[in-house]
């Protein structure tokens, strides 16, 4: 199950667009999900996209930060033993990275296709990421979305959880993901810095 969660990292915890979002759409939403045919070129726009966005993130100072203190966070949880300001350090660090957690989730909890946009416009650095890389944000908001669900459906197939494509995923996306599953491993690499 690992290129599962390679695959959706790609796709979906970069991106300006949350992984459970489809658990809102329209029925109309529902059916432009289903209905968007996945082809290399796009994912491969869409990974050129994403990357750059991370590389803008990975710049920020205030992302920076975060990391720092993510990592104070892991060293602490790691010690056998904390002193009292160690340990107040920690519910400190803890605290801190919740509140930058939640205020980077924050939406008004409306998980359409036109909201998902919205919230990319609005940040100029993944709208700015995706025009460079040609892509329009309802596209790459949709092709997230038919990612996500094609390559759960893949791996589902391969593990044996379930035995055929359910029919309300497309069928060419999961074949076009089963297809390409070394080079997307490829494109997740690339996207979170890593060499492969």
């Amino acid at each position: 199950m690992r290129s599962i969660h390679a695959a959706i990292a790609l796709f979906a915890s970069l991106a300006p667009v949350p992984a459970a979002a489809q658990g809102g759409q329209s029925a109309a939403d529902t059916r432009e999900v289903l209905a968007y045919r996945l082809t290399m070129p796009k994912l491969r726009a869409l990974g050129t996209a994403l990357a750059e966005f991370q590389r803008q993130r990975e710049a920020d100072p205030a992302y920076q930060a975060l990391a720092k203190k993510r990592l104070e966070l892991a060293a602490l949880i790691d010690k056998e033993e904390l002193t009292d300001a160690e340990s107040r350090r920690m519910v400190q660090l803890e605290d801190e990275i919740a509140a930058a957690d939640e205020a980077e989730e924050a939406d008004d909890g409306d998980q359409s296709l036109d909201a998902m946009v919205r919230r990319i416009n609005a940040d100029p650095r993944a709208a700015g990421a995706l025009k460079r890389a040609g892509l329009e944000p309802r596209e790459a908001v949709t092709m997230q979305l038919a990612f996500i669900q094609a390559a759960l459906a893949a791996e589902l197939l391969e593990s044996g959880s379930i035995k055929e494509i359910p029919k309300d995923t497309n069928a060419d996306n999961v074949r076009l993901y089963q297809a390409n599953k070394a080079e997307i491993a490829t494109l997740t690499a690339l996207v979170r810095g890593e060499k492969e």
